[in-house]
């Protein structure tokens, strides 16, 4: 099984959620979710509740045998999380607030499940 936890504990996992945040931003600003550095800051504040909330349900997440059908369930509790989290940030309406969630994290995990796929062309 691929080693999720020593990925993002090293600087090249750290790197990747920080590209994988600015990936998120450039999306919030593209659908005109908010300006540009209020973009930034829902982005942030919603990456990092969503790692966190990963980070707990971990060992759960990870007893899933299969590596991708993990990418797919943290894809899933994440756009579920920053939905939510956005719906609390902005008082919007939940349809807009979980397809922003949506779209800001299929661009964020299709680059990271390039990232993820590319080990396996090695």
């Amino acid at each position: 099984m691929f080693p999720f936890t020593e990925l993002l504990l090293s600087p090249i996992g750290v790197g990747l959620l920080i590209l994988m945040l600015l990936l998120e931003w450039l999306t919030l600003v593209q659908i005109k979710w908010q300006p540009l550095f209020r973009a930034l800051g829902d982005a942030a504040i919603a990456s990092i509740v969503s790692s966190v909330v990963i980070g707990l349900l971990g060992q759960l997440i990870l007893s899933l045998e299969n590596p991708l059908v993990v990418i797919v369930a943290a894809f899933a509790l994440a756009v579920v999380v920053e939905g939510f989290v956005f719906m609390l940030i902005r008082k919007r309406r939940a349809a807009a607030c979980y397809m922003a969630a949506l779209l800001a994290n299929v661009v964020s995990f299709i680059f990271f499940l390039i990232f993820y796929l590319s080990f396996f062309a090695m």
